[in-house]
């Protein structure tokens, strides 16, 4: 394994350790700064309609200006070119602001003038990390002036991480913040309302909390078979094994398979399946050594559309999938690059990875593919 990966698989372990350890986020996020060499970073939450943000953590923001942040929360929308335009972004894909917007927008615009410019600050990533009807939760980073222009390996890197950034805070948001406070590790677990597993790399049950329990004993959605964990009605056969698997693998093997789970309930509710490695974690309070991975049971609505089908049953990235929709639409590479405000080679590399994923080849297969795709019953 190359020195660059070694170090993104740290910066991978730091980030899955934020979720039982929250007073990491911020080492985790400067980790993450520095490692890319960004002047600064933030983690947000911008409410929406209202546009409200909070700034949930920060990394090398001078007081001054980080107290002054909540001010300019209509100029921050603006410099990404508003509500409309921020919600059309692909989850976990970095985007430079410069590729959004420019000077036009940027002159007069009060954040850029006050808060930007006299922080010697010239671009900055955007990385979305969750999105609702009810917020927009992502990741900025700012590149100073003295810093050289990213390169296609940094902006690779970044959406190598990206994808574990965002389990690792959805997985945050899952876990009650009692946890921080618990003594053990296991207790930690108890307290959640979340149903967790955690498991041997050969799916051995090492420790369940209460909610994961009570599935057990009532043997939906998961069940154990002579002391091992099993999700019978997974969208994908064997597909939580393989997780588990991958997961196991961290510290040697990067990679996103297998990390999302599809399922359903006995009465045919669509549940969501997150898998997280352990390995990298200190062994707090007694954990058991066996335990690789932590498996969360977490409900999730019924995919309404073909795309969410696809993300399921063919791993498709939250990028990937965006620009299957867009093909599907009819929109051509030009107008896709413009509405994810990424490069059209970008577009291009997306699309190849839908091709290989599917094993279809045209742009007219995949159209007849997003209206035969349907979810089993």
């Amino acid at each position: 394994m190359t020195d660059q990966l070694v170090e993104l698989n740290g910066l991978i372990g730091t980030f899955y350790d934020a979720v039982i350890e929250p007073n990491l986020w911020q080492k985790a996020l400067d980790d993450m700064r520095r490692h890319f060499g960004f002047e600064l970073g933030a983690l947000s939450v911008i409410a929406l309609p209202t546009g409200t943000g909070v700034v949930q953590v920060s990394t090398n923001i001078p007081d001054g200006y980080l107290a002054g942040m909540q001010a300019y929360n209509d100029d921050v929308i603006q410099l990404w070119g508003g509500l409309a335009r921020l919600a059309e972004m692909p989850l976990e894909e970095p985007i430079l602001q410069s590729q959004i917007t420019g000077p036009e927008i940027w002159a007069g615009n009060k954040f850029y003038e006050e808060w930007v410019r006299p922080q010697g600050l010239v671009d900055q990533i955007g990385i979305a990390l969750a999105r609702d009807a009810t917020m927009i939760g992502n990741i900025g980073l700012g590149l100073h002036e003295s810093a050289p222009p990213l390169t296609d390996a940094e902006m690779d890197g970044l959406r190598l991480l990206a994808p574990h950034v965002r389990r690792a805070a959805t997985i945050s948001r899952i876990l009650d913040v009692a946890t921080s406070a618990a003594i053990t590790f296991d207790a930690a677990l108890d307290v959640t309302r979340s149903a967790v597993v955690l498991v041997a790399e050969d799916m051995g049950i090492v420790h369940a909390n209460a909610a994961a329990r009570a599935m057990l004993d009532a043997g939906d959605p998961i069940v154990s078979v002579r002391g091992k964990l099993s999700l019978p009605r997974e969208l994908v056969p064997n597909r939580l094994q393989a997780a588990v698997e991958t997961a196991a693998r961290a510290e040697q093997e990067l990679g996103r398979r297998g990390i999302g789970v599809g399922a359903k309930s006995r009465d045919g509710t669509a549940l969501a399946v997150h898998v997280m490695p352990l390995e990298r974690r200190s062994l707090r309070g007694g954990l058991d050594r066996r335990a690789a991975v932590a498996v969360f049971i977490g409900g999730a609505a019924p995919p309404e559309m073909p795309a969410d089908a696809m993300r399921l049953l063919y791993e498709l990235t939250p990028a990937e999938q965006r620009v299957f929709e867009l093909v599907v639409a009819g929109e051509p590479t030009a107008g896709i690059a413009h509405t994810l405000g990424v490069a059209p080679s970008t577009v291009r590399t997306h699309l190849l990875r839908v091709f290989e994923k599917t094993g279809r080849h045209t742009r007219g297969e995949l159209v007849k593919l997003s209206r035969e795709i349907t979810l089993p019953g």
